[in-house]
Formats: structure tokens, C-alpha cells, sequence
């Protein structure tokens, strides 16, 4: 068992150093991401209002906005951003 779990480690090592020295690819860059994300009409009606804007902030710190992968998809897939807008909506 203990095998088997050293031979998935090695062999996501490998594809980890593949990817990002051989490949070059590179991790999205969470500044630029919140640059497109504060262009978005949607979401500047949302922080327009003083709590949401508080929590959106937070948000960026530590929550759902922290995560570059989840920010490409608000801004690229509309189902992903109407939830987004329903939780801000709800917690703010």
C-alpha cells in the first residue's frame, strides 16, 4: 500500500516538473485576473453597495476570490458567475 501511494507521488512529481519546466507552463496570475475581473459591469453593480464591497474584499484575502482558477471561471462562464452573484448576494 505504501507503495503504491510513493509511485503516485513520484509520478505526480514528475508530471508537476514536466509541466512547468519543460512545457513552461505558468500558474494564472491572480492580480491580473482581478484587473479583468473589476472591468466587469456585473461586478461593479455588486460593489456598489458598501457591505457587499467589504465582503468581496474579504473575499479576495481568504475566500472564493483567492482562488485564480474559480476567478477565471466567474468571469468566462456565465452559470459559475450567477452563483457567484447568489452567494455574495446571500452572506453580504
Amino acid at each position: 500500500m505504501i507503495f503504491l501511494f510513493l509511485t503516485l507521488l513520484t509520478g505526480a512529481l514528475i508530471v508537476s516538473f514536466f509541466q512547468k519546466y519543460i512545457l513552461r507552463v505558468k500558474e494564472p496570475d491572480i492580480e491580473e485576473l482581478w484587473r479583468e475581473l473589476e472591468e466587469q459591469k456585473w461586478y461593479k453593480e455588486l460593489r456598489a453597495d458598501p457591505k457587499r464591497e467589504a465582503f468581496l474584499n474579504s473575499s479576495k484575502r481568504d475566500g472564493l476570490l483567492h482562488d485564480p482558477y474559480y476567478v477565471r471561471k466567474i468571469i468566462d462562464k456565465e452559470g459559475h458567475r450567477d452563483g457567484f452573484i447568489r452567494h455574495v448576494k446571500e452572506k453580504a
